[in-house]
């Protein structure tokens, strides 16, 4: 592929878009209107991060929800991005549809085609490191928009925005969507300027983009002459790269990423190798943002938990560029096998790491943290100047993490300090982390918030998966796995309002004019309004059901929510404690005080997170809980996810659990069923199971049956010298009791035990909850007794 010269694309002027050889976004979309209208059959993933991302209105969300078709809901999509979007619109647009890429494999081909042709070479390299420049540009940022405004790349009103932004993360963030808004030539143009005003920062950023193998293509070295680059060096290579020391007047020389095997050590070679591999196998491209959970990929690949988390806390970087390249590193050094990586890797190990969204949201809030503390080191800042809004961004994270994990999580306190003191009783966050998080902010000091960053980041990590999965801790016997889910499911007695109730309440004023000018403000606002509403939905408040909160004060709608949260009708009992807590944070944190547009995302993502919990479903009053796997054969069981389901059907409850083996396996399943039925919370285990330990072998069986039990006492298993037995009917544990007693064996509860074998690697199960009973059929791949 040739790049074109920056004198062959049309000179934007000021404030225009660079046009020539290179085709708008938008343009783009529509040339492939008949191809996305045919692949986006479910739009809902997209929908959320367009809406999370600020670019569709609550209107146009429910607009292209109401189409009766896909095909129409797709149509109607795109509608709205050609009428109501401009070009750095779409642009967004399309970074959204590439982060739901795993939900429309009919688009990852085109998708992967687009990403390469439709921007220039330096306008890929600018948004592969948008994140990292975001963090480390700092108070740079003014200087470089100034020779940007001075060369006519910004408009004054361009400007005007950059240095309006509140903080120099927000500052960079809206320049470098300028450049990339313009194409080609203003890239060019921001690293030109970034070279000459921060050469420090350009000379690292360059370091740090060819160790992680972003260029991989040889180029020559180029020069910038008399602050203009060469336009041979743009035509051959596309890519300008940041100058590092002056060869006199206004040259630099500019180092090009040249990886050759005469040059590299052949074991980074063979790193870069299969690192380059393992990207490709995980559909993911790693950046300095955080979308893995880079820890639970090496448990994946077979090494110690332990291990790897040593190994990612000592990284000095959180993004998944470094962590996953340190992964590589720490395979490659135990067992020297790169091939074995890359099966492992191969064994559909990628959706099982990726992270929820709201898990990206909370790490990049925690990269602003480490930002401001970064900040200190800058010959211009402090760090005191911003560690009031260091240590808000960890309270907000330690509440949050709370809502996440603990059944009823009412902090007295907004210490973050104090906060982690409550999480010590969770299961779901590691005793260890928890532990080094308070030795780092008791000890202080810059280096132990960094590490502080480091181990947030990794709770975070174990909280946030994409997809709902069982984790499984095996025993010392490694053939007896113990469950719990990652994330809490709290039933309560709620049933859920109806959808078009929750429309009603999210469409009243939403788009009424704010009295406040700025957009966070008015951003905020609207949030608050909206969780007001849905909450007196729940629980109309009579004194104030003529009010409208449109025309109050935010002082009076945050005490409104604080107030109604205060019922009892929002009771652990009778509402889910993590959404209350979260709904409360909203109004405890600020985002305009702060100037954290990060923050008000979260807000924005806890407030669709309200909606959705308040929709009718069994979610709020059932939970199918896997108390623990026993395995049979030398097999292991690699993963365990939610299939389907709950749903309520034939006057029962019904859900499907998938189970990922190394081979084809046989094993045990305990379950249990909790939740609230007609209003009564029920805990059900039901058919009993026993298990009869220290048996000599073959004693007391006859033909699958214990001798002197009946029909009714089922043996669900056999293995040496212990039986497994599903109690028949009642009365019946008594005659056990009395065999074990007459054979010397001992007798263990067990639960509700099922027996699974699968001839392969993957199969399905469908439990059945109903009348007091639970049952299990096979759904796919299996048998089950």
């Amino acid at each position: 592929m040739e790049f074109p010269n920056t004198s062959d694309l049309d000179d934007p002027g000021p404030g225009g878009s660079s046009g020539g050889q290179l085709r708008t976004v938008k343009s783009h979309l529509l040339a492939s209107r008949e191809l996305l209208v045919a692949s986006l059959y479910n739009l809902a993933p997209l929908l959320d991060r367009a809406l999370a991302a600020g670019l569709l209105s609550q209107e146009n969300y429910f607009e292209v929800g109401a189409e009766k078709t896909p095909q129409g809901r797709a149509r109607r999509l795109l509608e709205v991005v050609h009428a109501e979007m401009d070009e750095v619109g779409a642009r967004h647009f399309m970074e959204c549809l590439r982060s739901c890429s795993q939900h429309y494999p009919r688009l990852r081909t085109w998708l992967s085609s687009d990403a390469n042709t439709e921007r220039g070479p330096t306008e890929r390299q600018l948004q592969a490191q948008l994140s990292e420049l975001c963090r480390r540009l700092g108070y740079s940022v003014i200087p470089v928009a100034l020779v940007l405004f001075s060369n006519g790349t910004l408009t004054q009103f361009e400007l005007d925005q950059v240095q309006a932004a509140p903080t120099s993360f927000q500052q960079t963030h809206q320049l470098l969507s300028a450049c990339l808004s313009k194409g080609e030539r203003a890239c060019c143009r921001f690293y030109q300027a970034l070279g000459s005003e921060d050469p420090q920062l350009a000379s690292d950023i360059s370091g740090e983009m060819n160790k992680a193998g972003v260029l991989e293509e040889a180029l020559p070295e180029v020069s910038v002459v008399s602050g203009h680059i060469t336009s041979d060096a743009v035509e051959n290579h596309g890519v300008w790269h940041s100058p590092v020391e002056p060869r006199g007047p206004g040259v630099c020389s500019i180092p090009i990423a040249v990886e050759e095997t005469g040059l590299v050590e052949t074991e980074n070679h063979t790193l870069s190798g299969v690192l380059r591999e393992v990207t490709s196998l995980l559909s993911v491209a790693p950046g300095e943002d955080a979308r893995l959970n880079v820890c639970e990929l090496g448990v994946a690949v077979g090494l110690p938990r332990r291990t790897v988390s040593e190994c990612l806390l000592e990284e000095e970087e959180v993004g998944d560029a470094a962590q996953l390249r340190a992964l590589v590193d720490l395979f490659l050094s135990k067992t020297g096998e790169a091939s074995r990586l890359l099966a492992r890797m191969a064994e559909n190990v990628a959706q099982r790491v990726l992270l929820s969204e709201r898990g990206c949201m909370l790490l990049n809030l925690l990269l602003e943290a480490k930002a401001f503390i970064h900040s200190g080191d800058h010959q211009n800042s402090r760090f005191e100047d911003h560690a009031g809004k260091v240590w808000n961004i960890f309270s907000f994270i330690v509440w949050d993490i709370a809502a996440e994990v603990l059944e009823d999580p009412r902090m007295e306190t907004w210490d973050p300090r104090k906060g982690v003191c409550l999480l010590r009783g969770s299961r779901r966050v590691e005793t260890e982390l928890l532990q080094e998080l308070e030795e780092c902010w008791a000890e202080g000091g810059t280096e132990n918030l960094m590490q502080s960053v480091r181990v947030l980041a990794q709770v975070l990590r174990d909280l946030h998966p994409l997809h709902d999965s069982v984790r499984l801790s095996p025993s010392e016997e490694a053939t007896v796995y113990s469950c719990h889910p990652h994330r809490l499911h709290r039933v309560t007695s709620f049933q859920g309002l109806p959808v078009r109730i929750i429309r009603k309440a999210l469409g009243y004023g939403a788009h009424s004019a704010s009295a406040n000018t700025d957009p966070l403000s008015s951003q905020y606002r609207e949030v608050c309004l909206c969780i007001a509403r849905l909450l007196n939905r729940v629980n109309p408040d009579v004194s104030t059901a003529s009010t409208d909160l449109s025309q109050v004060s935010m002082d009076i709608v945050t005490q409104h929510i604080q107030t109604t949260l205060a019922r009892p009708v929002f009771s652990s009992q009778s509402f889910d404690a993590g959404v209350r807590q979260r709904v409360l944070s909203v109004v405890k944190y600020n985002p305009v005080q702060e100037g954290l547009a990060t923050l008000q995302e979260l807000h924005r993502d806890t407030l669709f997170g309200l909606e959705s919990y308040l929709k009718p479903g069994e979610h709020h009053g059932f939970q199918l809980v896997l108390e623990k796997v026993q395995v049979f054969g030398g097999s292991e069981i690699r993963c365990v996810e939610r299939v389907r389901g709950p749903v309520t059907i034939d006057n029962g409850v019904e859900e499907v659990l998938g189970f990922f083996t190394s081979k084809p396996a046989s094993f045990l399943v305990s379950v249990s069923c909790r939740g609230y039925e007609r209003g009564r919370f029920f805990w059900v285990r039901e058919p009993h199971c026993v298990c009869l330990s220290g048996l000599a072998e073959g004693v007391g069986l006859r033909e699958g049956r214990l001798l002197g039990l009946g029909e009714s006492a089922m043996v669900l298993a056999m293995e040496g010298e212990t039986v497994w037995v599903r109690e028949g009917n009642q009365g019946r544990k008594t005659e056990l009791e009395q065999v074990c007693q007459r054979l010397s064996a001992t007798l263990l509860e067990q639960g509700c035990c099922f027996k699974v074998t699968t001839p392969g690697t993957q199969c399905q199960v469908k439990f059945i909850y109903k009348a007091g009973n639970i049952s299990a059929i096979a759904e796919k791949n299996c048998e089950v007794v």
